[in-house]
């Protein structure tokens, strides 16, 4: 969603939602774990940033995300916390609007 307070050539805006993250165990040395299983919880998903427009068809942009979900465990009781975790994801990037 966009925000009404465009100024000049930058653009805010805020985001939220839901969906899904897929937690899948390596075979990695070190990072193997007998019984593991791949496991996908649900996740709340918000943030906002803000786009600097270059062009008509491109724009600089900059974003802040947090996924807010329950730890996974695996399938290996052990390894359940029963807790909520957060997962904090900023971005710099280019976008191109068609």
């Amino acid at each position: 969603m966009n925000l009404p307070l465009a100024v000049s050539r930058f653009s805010p805006y805020v985001l939220g939602g839901g969906g899904s993250l897929v937690f899948h165990p390596t075979g990695n040395a070190g990072g193997f774990v007998a019984g593991a299983s791949t496991q996908a919880v649900g996740a709340f998903l918000y943030g906002g940033g803000v786009n600097y427009t270059v062009t008509r068809h491109f724009s600089l942009r900059a974003e802040y995300r947090g996924y807010v979900y329950k730890d996974a465990d695996f399938g290996i009781r052990s390894l359940n916390t029963d807790r909520w975790t957060h997962t904090a994801q900023p971005s710099a990037g280019i976008a191109f609007r068609f």
